[in-house]
């Protein structure tokens, strides 16, 4: 039962991240379609039920040493590879600079470059201690910021600062199916290497449960969140971080608690890009890797979190499709040979050897 919770928060902390605690990637794919993207929460339920669980299926069967003998299964290219570390790189430096703007804009008497360097020493710490240290950081902060969001959320759609909900134009209604793929494949691309190492070790029914109990409080938590966003009109769902504006609009003590939430929302992202990326680069020297990954983030993150989010993101949804594509074909080729080895045509254990070395 440990195993199974330790996953799922894990899984959860992936997902939950900066744009998700803030507002504005529920808004984007989900809200500004208002009450009828609702409808299609079950395809969402869905789609993250079974990419999850394809992902724990292929970490269950082998051990991968990093993110690229991932990509070996499924014959990524050199191009799609490099594009994959860069993206990581630049999501690890979108969340570190988003962390430094939430601290230092809520406690502007401290230099910015005091944060930088805490930011820095607690990413380094936690890829030190690997996959380890993110189910420890988890396990904790997680729920609390789950419990947080759905307070928070509720109180706010019981108590609006309008009067008058959100109306969606029903120009672009067409959109919202397209929205929603790339909501998931964006999703799937930043969290399919951690799917696959939590997967390790666990058999088909814990897969199953896992795979089901993180859906389950991802979509619920952006069952709630929709429904306060769109409570609260079209001021707060248009701005750049609609739960920010809305903390401020309820006064104290919302905005410091809105604070902690985002900030832990964001270090979880940061932990598991970072993570990623650390896996790629690894070496027998348990302390250079770490500070190298770290360093570079760093420095990338100078350049400022909405600078970077804008160019990123677009990326992500775009190689998320193609990664989930060739991921449920490998797996669907697997299924397939499975079936015909009972027909006695193949053998089950030539066929996985053949999947497995592709």
């Amino acid at each position: 039962m440990k195993k199974i919770c330790l996953c799922v928060f894990l899984i959860t902390s992936s997902i939950i991240g900066a744009g998700f605690a803030s507002g504005r990637e529920l808004s984007l794919f989900f809200a500004e379609f208002g009450y009828a993207s609702l409808y299609f929460l079950p395809i969402v339920f869905i789609l993250f039920y079974y990419c999850f669980k394809i992902f724990l299926i292929i970490g269950s069967r082998r051990h991968f040493k990093n993110i690229l003998d991932v990509n070996k299964q499924i014959n990524c290219s050199i191009f799609f590879n490099i594009t994959i570390i860069a993206i990581f790189l630049i999501y690890a430096a979108a969340m570190f600079s988003g962390a430094v703007e939430v601290l230092s804009s809520n406690l502007i008497e401290v230099p910015t470059f005091v944060f930088h360097i805490i930011i820095f020493i607690i990413s380094f710490f936690v890829l030190r201690t690997g996959l380890k240290g993110l189910y420890k950081i988890n396990i904790i902060l997680i729920p609390l910021v789950i419990l947080l969001l759905i307070i928070y959320s509720v109180y706010s759609t019981l108590n609006p600062v309008t009067d008058i909900s959100y109306i969606p134009s029903s120009v672009n209604a067409y959109i919202l199916p397209v929205s929603i793929i790339i909501y998931v494949a964006g999703n799937m691309l930043l969290s399919y290497y951690i799917l696959i190492q939590a997967g390790k070790d666990l058999n088909e029914r814990q897969i199953k449960i896992v795979s089901f109990g993180a859906t389950s409080i991802i979509c619920f938590v952006i069952l709630i969140c929709i429904i306060c966003l769109i409570t609260n009109g079209a001021v707060v769902m248009n701005a750049s971080m609609p739960f920010v504006l809305l903390t401020l609009r309820l006064g104290e003590p919302f905005p410091i608690l809105f604070m902690f939430v985002l900030f832990l929302g964001i270090i979880t992202s940061l932990f598991t890009a970072l993570h990623t990326v650390n896996s790629i680069f690894k070496s027998g020297q348990k302390n250079k890797t770490p500070l190298l990954c770290c360093s570079a983030v760093l420095l990338i993150s100078l350049i400022g979190f909405e600078k970077i989010v804008n160019y990123c993101y677009p990326l992500i949804g775009f190689f998320g499709i193609i990664l989930i594509l060739k991921f449920f074909h490998i797996e669907f080729s697997l299924d397939l040979g499975l079936k015909t080895n009972k027909a006695g045509k193949h053998s089950v254990n030539n066929f996985k050897d053949y999947h497995l070395k592709r």
